[in-house]
C-alpha cells in the first residue's frame, strides 16, 4: 500500500479487519495486527504500532463506510492549501509586511493591519528588564599600558614607584526595565547593593559579600519589583514581563515569581538578550568621569537616569524588531552595527 492509499483501498482495508473480528470475535487489535503483517501482502506502515492504531480505530468505528463530514468547511492546514499558499506568495529576503499583506488581499485572503494601537501590536505591552554590568568609580582601561620609560631608575618620581594599583575597583550594579511608557523604575534605576543590604539577616557579617542567586531573584521579584510595577502600570494584566536568559532567571522559583506577579511573560527560552541595551547608553553618557565615592557615583547616574524622556524609550522599543529580524537573518550570530 502506498502511503496515502486511496479511499478504495481503504475500504478494503476496513472491510478485512472487520471481517476477521466477525471469524474471530475473541481477536482484538493486536492479534489482528499480527494475522495482518504475517500475510502475502501486509499493508505498508511505518510502523507496527501505527497499524495497531489503525485497526484499533477501526473496531471502535465497526464502519466501512467514510462517516458522514459536517457543514463546516475543511480546515485550511490540508497539504492542498498549504501547496497553493506557497506558490501564491512568494516570501523572499527583506519582504516587508506592507506587500505581503498586499498580495494576500489580491489572492483573496483576509488580512488585518498591524498598528502601534491596534489589538495585534504587544510591543508597547513588553517590560523589558536586565541587569547591568558594573559601574565603576574610575574608567577601565588597560593596565597593561601603563608603563614609564626612562634611562636610568633614578630619573622616575618617587611617587609613581610607591603608586598603588586598585585590583578590584569599588563598583555598583543595577536593575531596570524599559517599556512605552519610559523607564522603570521612573525616578531611579534600583541598586542592587542596598537592595541586598536590606535583606541582610541579623548579625551577619557586614563584610561577607552577599550574591544575587535564583532565591533572592525570586524575592527582589515578589517584594520590590511588584510594589514598583504596581505603583507604575495601570494593569498589570496587560504587562507582559521579559527578562534575561541568565541561570537564576532561569530556576522554577524565579519562573513561579514572576508568574505570580505578572500574567504575561516572554519565557528565557523564547527571547533575546539585550533586546533595548539602556546600560549601552547610560555607560557612554558617564564615559570619562571619575568619582571619589559610591554615593557621588549614584547621583550621576540618577541625573543621567532622568534625562531619558519617553519618546526615546519609544524609539528604543519601537527598534526591537528590526533588531530582532536582523538576529534571524545572521543566523542568530553577533550584530556587528548595534
Amino acid at each position: 500500500m502506498p502511503h496515502q492509499p486511496p479511499r478504495k483501498d481503504k475500504k478494503e482495508f476496513r472491510s478485512l479487519v472487520l471481517h476477521l473480528k466477525k471469524l474471530h470475535p475473541s481477536w482484538k487489535a493486536k492479534e489482528i495486527t499480527k494475522f495482518v503483517l504475517q500475510s502475502e501482502n501486509p499493508p505498508y506502515y511505518t510502523t507496527t504500532k501505527s497499524l495497531w492504531l489503525k485497526v484499533w480505530r477501526i473496531l471502535r468505528r465497526n464502519k466501512v463506510n467514510d462517516l458522514p463530514r459536517p457543514g463546516a468547511p475543511r480546515t485550511t492546514t490540508t497539504n492542498q492549501y498549504i501547496r497553493a499558499a506557497k506558490e501564491a506568495i512568494q516570501l523572499k529576503a527583506n519582504a516587508s509586511v506592507r506587500n505581503v499583506n498586499a498580495k494576500l488581499q489580491q489572492q483573496g485572503f483576509k488580512t488585518s493591519k498591524s498598528s502601534k494601537g491596534g489589538k495585534l501590536y504587544k510591543w508597547n505591552n513588553i517590560l523589558n528588564t536586565d541587569f547591568s554590568g558594573t559601574f565603576t568609580l574610575t574608567p577601565h582601561y588597560n593596565q597593561h599600558n601603563e608603563s614609564i620609560y626612562a634611562k636610568s631608575s633614578d630619573d622616575i618620581p618617587y611617587n609613581l614607584k610607591v603608586k598603588s594599583k586598585e585590583k578590584f575597583q569599588k563598583s555598583v550594579m543595577l536593575w531596570d526595565g524599559i517599556s512605552y511608557q519610559g523607564l522603570f523604575p521612573k525616578e531611579s534605576p534600583i541598586f542592587l547593593d542596598e537592595w541586598l543590604e536590606s535583606i541582610r539577616s541579623k548579625g551577619d557579617d557586614h563584610h561577607k559579600k552577599m550574591y544575587f542567586t535564583g532565591e533572592r531573584y525570586a524575592k527582589f521579584i515578589r517584594t520590590i519589583v511588584a510594589e514598583k510595577a504596581a505603583e507604575e502600570f495601570s494593569d498589570l494584566r496587560n504587562v507582559i514581563f521579559q527578562d534575561d536568559q541568565d541561570r537564576k532567571q532561569r530556576m522554577q522559583v524565579s519562573l513561579d515569581a514572576v508568574k505570580h506577579v505578572f500574567t504575561n511573560r516572554i519565557g528565557p527560552r523564547n527571547c533575546a538578550t539585550k533586546l533595548s541595551d539602556v546600560w549601552g547608553a547610560l555607560k557612554e553618557k558617564l564615559r570619562g568621569r571619575e568619582y571619589n565615592d559610591i554615593e557621588q557615583l549614584k547621583n550621576d547616574i540618577k541625573k543621567e537616569w532622568n534625562k531619558f524622556s519617553v519618546l526615546l524609550c519609544q524609539k528604543m522599543m519601537d527598534n526591537i524588531p528590526a533588531r530582532l529580524k536582523s538576529v534571524i537573518d545572521q543566523g542568530g550570530n553577533q550584530l556587528r552595527g548595534h
